[in-house]
């Protein structure tokens, strides 16, 4: 996924890409893991305009993940769409420092820019980056997935286990018949 800076004319330049998500490392590092599986191409469409020295890329990235639901572990398919904006910059801003009225230079890093070298720029980075982003913390197969037992580990989804519910011990509980004499005032 590489654009070269050359071909980004004064109009801008559109994107469509579909690559396949073992040639993204990261997402390939979470597969190997067993934490993901991505079941699609992942598809990434957008604009890249040139701004003075900064490549602004702006765009949608696609894919289908297929990750255990949180609760009951069941495997669930999940399309994840992200928008993004994204600026890449070959030279080192430069910055006026307000006490000293002097010129700083600062890293691309921390003015939010990505910084890049040569006649290309690599979009895999960044792509991989808004894909992870884009996974849900807490997957769900359905929002009333009643998950495992935790004694017997039986899918409650499917069937009712014989585990007794647990008895709530609430220490407090003599506590809502308590009055307390007095206006409240002290």
């Amino acid at each position: 996924m590489k654009l070269r800076v050359d071909d980004i004319k004064e109009q801008g330049l559109e994107l469509e890409y579909r690559e396949p998500s073992e040639s993204f490392p990261a997402l390939e590092d979470l597969q190997q893991q067993g934490e993901v599986r991505f079941q699609k191409m992942v598809a990434v469409s957008g604009r890249v305009r040139r701004i003075a020295d900064l490549i602004e890329v702006e765009g949608t990235v696609q894919a289908l993940a297929t990750m255990p639901c949180s609760r009951c572990l069941e495997p669930v398919a999940i399309p994840l769409a992200s928008r993004f904006a994204v600026t890449f910059s070959k030279d080192k801003p430069v910055v006026a420092d307000e006490e000293t009225d002097q010129e700083v230079e600062l890293s691309a890093e921390e003015m939010g820019l990505i910084p890049f070298s040569g006649d290309e720029i690599d979009l895999r980075d960044a792509i991989q980056e808004q894909v992870i982003m884009s996974l849900p913390l807490q997957p769900l197969c359905r929002s009333d997935c009643r998950g495992l037992c935790p004694h017997c580990g039986v899918d409650l989804n499917r069937e009712t286990c014989q585990c007794r519910p647990q008895v709530f011990n609430n220490r407090f509980a003599k506590l809502e018949k308590l009055k307390i004499d007095g206006d409240g005032d002290g």
